[in-house]
């Protein structure tokens, strides 16, 4: 694991710990004080995202305005109230816009993104090779594995994807790399079967937990791929 590697798979997940990774955090000081501020901010976070709302904060609010209005103006009592409401009502509209719309549309459109923004960390002529064992350790988190190898593996680890821990492959394809992304189903995301853009095209397979995409230029024969995925890889659950 190389200190690119490292450090992708520490801000993936602050908390994931295998050999390569302590052995990584072990030898080189650097990279352990690395892992403590990664882990640190990531606790930072979770502390700060962990607030408890009460659940009749809404209608004590919309209440205690009501009675001012009320005292204020009796007549227009009726008014502030579809007010409020409206309010409340738009409010909840934006929270849930703001919190749970996607950037992208479909899943076809993050995975083009993803792998253009990280087109230049890999190379087709790489001499790097992920053995079997390494992957399916990684494929249990989405309790699934692969029951052969296929392809030269040059890479795997997770990252984020739209916001979700997911398990990123990449293979040495005929031209360039074809990459793979194992994901949990994630119903704020749309399911696309086929996707494309003016250099890249991919395909998805739908399984009943998790969501198998490949992507790869013009010239790979992204059917194949996807054949092979789905003959190799078995569920737990």
């Amino acid at each position: 694991m190389d200190d690119l590697q490292f450090r992708r798979s520490i801000l993936a997940d602050p908390n994931h710990r295998d050999d390569a990774i302590n052995a990584k955090i072990k030898q080189d000081p650097v990279n352990k004080k690395f892992t403590q501020d990664v882990t640190a901010l990531d606790d930072d976070i979770a502390q700060a995202l962990n607030i408890n709302v009460p659940s009749e904060l809404v209608n004590k609010l919309m209440l205690r305005q009501t009675f001012a209005s009320h005292q204020q103006q009796k007549s227009k009592t009726r008014m502030h109230l579809a007010m409020a409401a409206s309010v409340a009502i738009v409010m909840g509209l934006m929270i849930n816009i703001m919190l749970f719309s996607s950037t992208y549309k479909n899943l076809g459109d993050y995975a083009i993104a993803h792998v253009n923004h990280e087109a230049e960390y890999f190379s087709n002529q790489s001499e790097a090779a992920i053995s079997l064992a390494s992957l399916n350790e990684k494929m249990a988190v989405f309790n699934g594995r692969f029951a052969k190898a296929f392809g030269k593996l040059l890479f795997a680890d997770y990252c984020r994807f739209d916001g979700n821990k997911s398990l990123h492959l990449v293979f040495q394809g005929k031209t360039s790399p074809v990459n793979v992304f194992v994901l949990p189903n994630n119903e704020d995301i749309k399911f696309v079967a086929q996707f494309s853009d003016d250099k890249l095209q991919g395909r998805s397979l739908h399984f009943k937990q998790s969501n198998v995409i490949v992507v790869g230029d013009k010239q790979e024969p992204i059917n194949l791929w996807q054949e092979r995925l789905n003959q190799n890889i078995s569920w737990s659950i």
